[in-house]
């Protein structure tokens, strides 16, 4: 269901539940006008997940996560295509922008001609599960690697699965994430690749020890507009081994291994993080002390600051 909060009300403020589905074909005409059949003005309305219906009489946010869509177009659904489509769209009545990352603020305001001053930078933050972690040691970590998120074809596994062979026989390949879309020939080989352990349900106390143990995180996406995956591992004080694609510099500054996309290449910078405890150590210090300035609380913050702004012009 879709959620709705006053941005003039305090935080005691009640919530109005509406039976409106969030992200289908329908929800740009359907919200609207079940908003007025309740009887529900709100002050502002923030949209999410990239499209705003247009909501009379009140300000209205969206939060862009990438530019997927329109860079690689061809690994969505089309269902899903359509749907972040709108956006040129939506682009007339919304008031005001959120990005996760600079990159994807300035791709917005490229793509859509939109000005810079209406888009807000508001980076993630550390969720809770892994606030407050202890750092394990070099010596008791386990000589596996992690990647997270949804098995789709952005994320790019195929490099990491390529990579295996040139890793040796002690080195595994764990992945966390539900099934996707469009990487049938990629689960098959998920499932069936030895030395590879796929969780597709993983819950945050699992999470948090898939982070805090593994050797290193690694994320070859072929870009990221912010890359949370990151900084969870960061948070854990464990090394980030990257492709630097889109955001995800922002979110390691200079603290992750940057690899060109290469299998070898891949293979070459886990294997150095295993032998060289020097460089392990070093990276592990310098990610868990950058991750702190990443508080949601901070996040919460500028978002509702971009309310107030909006909900004073409405």
């Amino acid at each position: 269901m879709t959620e709705l909060h006053a941005a003039r009300a305090p935080a005691t403020a009640g919530t109005v539940r509406l039976r409106t589905p969030p992200h289908n074909r329908w929800e740009l005409r359907a919200l609207p006008l079940e908003l007025r059949v309740r009887g529900v003005q709100p002050d502002v309305y923030h949209a999410v997940d990239f499209v705003a219906p247009r909501v009379q009489r009140c300000g209205v946010v969206a939060t862009v996560h990438d530019l997927a869509f329109l860079d690689r177009p061809g690994d969505l659904t089309p269902d899903a295509l359509r749907w972040y489509r709108q956006l040129s769209l939506s682009r007339a009545w919304t008031d005001a922008w959120v990005t996760p990352s600079q990159w994807t603020a300035n791709r917005l305001s490229l793509a859509y001609d939109i000005d810079p001053a209406d888009i807000t930078v508001v980076p993630h933050g550390i969720p809770a599960f892994l606030s407050g972690v202890e750092v394990v040691s070099r010596d008791a970590r386990r000589d596996y690697v992690l990647a997270v998120g949804t098995v789709e074809p952005r994320k790019r596994l195929e490099l990491l699965l390529n990579a295996l062979p040139y890793l040796g026989k002690q080195i595994t390949l764990v992945v966390a994430g539900a099934p996707g879309w469009n990487t049938a020939a990629l689960e098959a080989r998920l499932r069936n690749t030895t030395r590879v352990a796929w969780r597709t349900a993983p819950d945050d106390a699992e999470m948090r020890e898939l982070y805090r143990y593994a050797l290193a995180v690694v994320l070859p996406s072929w870009a990221e507009g912010f890359g949370l995956p990151a900084l969870e591992a960061m948070a854990c004080g464990t090394p980030v081994v990257s492709s630097g694609g889109g955001a995800l510099p922002e979110v390691t500054g200079q603290v992750a291994l940057t690899v060109e996309p290469d299998p070898a290449a891949w293979a070459a910078a886990i294997v150095r993080l295993r032998d060289d405890d020097a460089l392990w150590r070093q990276l592990s210090v310098a990610s868990h002390e950058h991750a702190q300035q990443f508080r949601w609380e901070r996040a919460a913050e500028e978002t509702f600051a971009v309310y107030r702004a909006v909900a004073a012009r409405a």
